[in-house]
This record gives C-alpha cells, structure tokens and sequence, in this order.
C-alpha cells in the first residue's frame, strides 16, 4: 500500500522560524520530522500531525506569519527551480508539472480570462484547515515577488473558509488586493503584465541544473512517460533544441528517438504539436507578434517561424489572427 509522503523542506523550514515566533510544538514531533533526509521524503501523516500541532496553539494568523517568515533559501529542489524561472508564468508551469515533489496535500492549477492569470490550490489535506491554506497560498504570493524581481501583488485572493485575522495581516502579504473569503475556491489572480514580468538576470545553467534535478526526483516518485517529460520541458523553454533535451534527460538522442517511437511519436511530430500549442495559446492572448514568437521558439529569423508556423497551421501568421478575430498588433 502506497504512503502518502511530502518534501521534508517545507516542514523543517517552518520548524526552523517557529522560535522567532515564539512557537512551540512538542520536541518528539520535532525529532520526527528532522531525522528525514532533506533529500527523502516524509511521511504525510508527520507533516498533518505538525500542522495540527499549530492549530491546536489557537493562533489564527499563523498560516500567513509563517509565509511572511519563510524566505527563498527554505525550499528545497522545487523551490530553487521555481526561483530560477524567468517569470512568474514559467515558475507556476515548473510548479504544475512538478507538483508531486511537494507531495499529496493538494494540487495546483492555472487559468486564464479577461481579467489576468489565476492561480488555484485544491488542498487533499485529511482535514484542510484555514491556516494551512493561507500558508500555502501566502508563500505563493511571496514567491511570486522573489521570482519576478518586483514587488508584484496578485489582484484578487480567494479563500474557501471565512476570514481568520486581521485586515492589516492579510495586507501585509497581499497588498491591496480584493479578497474574497467563503469563495468556491482557492486562488490568486494576476495581471497580465505581471505575469510575464522579468526584472532580474536568470541564469540558465543553473535552471537546467534545476529542472535536470526535478526530474529526477520526479522520475523516483512516479515515472513518466518519454512524451510527458519532452512535453513538460519544451512548454517552459520551447527554444531548445533536440540535442538539449537529450542532455538533460542524461540519455542519447538516439534512446530519446527509440522512446518516442515507442509511443508512435518521432521528435520533430512531438516538438511540432507542443510548440503549435503553445503559439496558438499566446497568440489568442492577445500579447504575442510573429518577431515575438520567432526569438521566443529560438528560429534564427521570423522568414523560419513563418515557415513552421504555416506547415503547423496551414495559415501564415497575419491570416491565423484573422481568423481567431485577433488583429491587433499584428506583424
């Protein structure tokens, strides 16, 4: 039978600040959770039993004093992938397709509409709570300032239980956002611009250090298929190339091709679809130009995108965005 398990760095992170706090939970629960490797997993049931810890304490600002506390260097593998994306688009795309490193306690998911970018949690928790909650959806505000280099604050934050503390506390996290609580569902909702925002210099060696870490880790927890891991690394960095993949699956391009083949795929059907995709959803954004998505999928010159883009559409590029009713800023 199959334990739940999480990350063990979430949990000895909180563990660390609680004295700052002025936060106590019983030692041998303490013990517990610290003789866990960083590198393993902890028990689920280990992680509940500190949350409940901390509820039991009756404090119910703790969820959000303890985002507040945490900073970039408390996260593990995840959380230095997610700090290593260029935008704060790219860390929610790692963090969707990474999820299970984190653990079971809950999933992630985006959407988007006229209004911006929506970032929503389903929490699994045995018995979700409103601190746990606000903890996790805290730190995503907080990560999201630490990934795009700018004090960006989300437009809108949803709770699916009633307010627990003070105004001031929620502001301090969230800014002047619109909160909303009893709402249907958990979320954090985004500008546009914010989304896409870059005001610090990534370095991609260490992103693809990252992510060659991630999936691995990931590999151990729940294998996956050659398309789903070519599929995953090609929608956040769509510009490299075969040769690139290759190397950070740590297999030859030659064992890349025998797996797609496997799957009745070959690379360039593979890479063709996943980039088609991913053209067709910024394109109906309204935000993307053909210079735009021709340095974006890393073709020398827009003529090339031209090209793939009419052999994946059987549409040039003016008369795609015709037909999608999108004529805006068209190049």
């Amino acid at each position: 039978m199959k334990t739940n398990s999480v990350t063990p760095g979430f949990s000895k992170a909180i563990l660390h600040i609680l004295p700052a706090l002025n936060v106590n939970v019983d030692r041998d629960l303490v013990e517990q959770i610290q003789q866990f490797p960083s590198e393993g997993r902890l028990p689920m049931a280990l992680q509940d039993a500190l949350w409940q810890a901390l509820i039991e304490l009756k404090d119910n600002e703790l969820g959000l004093k303890i985002a507040l506390s945490l900073k970039p260097d408390s996260y593990d593998t995840l959380g230095f992938l997610l700090f290593s994306c260029a935008t704060l688009g790219d860390a929610v795309d790692s963090l969707i397709a990474y999820s299970a490193l984190i653990g079971e306690g809950g999933k992630f998911s985006k959407s988007h509409n006229e209004l911006g970018w929506r970032v929503s949690f389903e929490a699994f928790f045995t018995t979700p709570t409103p601190i746990r909650i606000e903890a996790v959806l805290a730190c995503v505000a907080c990560g999201a300032k630490w990934i795009s280099g700018a004090p960006i604050k989300p437009k809108v934050v949803a709770f699916t239980h009633p307010q627990q503390g003070k105004l001031s506390t929620y502001q301090a996290i969230f800014g002047d956002a619109k909160l909303l609580f009893s709402a249907p569902s958990n979320y954090l909702l985004y500008h546009n611009d914010d989304w896409q925002l870059q005001q610090r210099s990534v370095n991609q060696a260490v992103q693809q250090q990252m992510q060659s870490l991630a999936e691995q880790q990931l590999k151990q927890l729940q294998p996956q298929t050659m398309v789903d891991k070519i599929n995953a690394i090609l929608t956040k960095q769509p510009n490299l190339k075969r040769r690139q993949i290759s190397s950070l699956l740590a297999i030859s391009e030659r064992h890349l091709n025998r797996k797609l083949a496997d799957q009745g795929y070959s690379y360039k059907t593979l890479s063709d679809e996943i980039r088609k995709n991913l053209a067709e959803k910024l394109i109906k954004q309204g935000s993307a130009n053909q210079a735009h998505l021709a340095l974006y999928f890393g073709y020398a010159d827009e003529s090339a995108f031209a090209k793939a883009f009419r052999r994946w559409t059987g549409l040039g590029f003016k008369e795609y965005k015709q037909k999608i009713g999108n004529k805006d800023d068209i190049k």
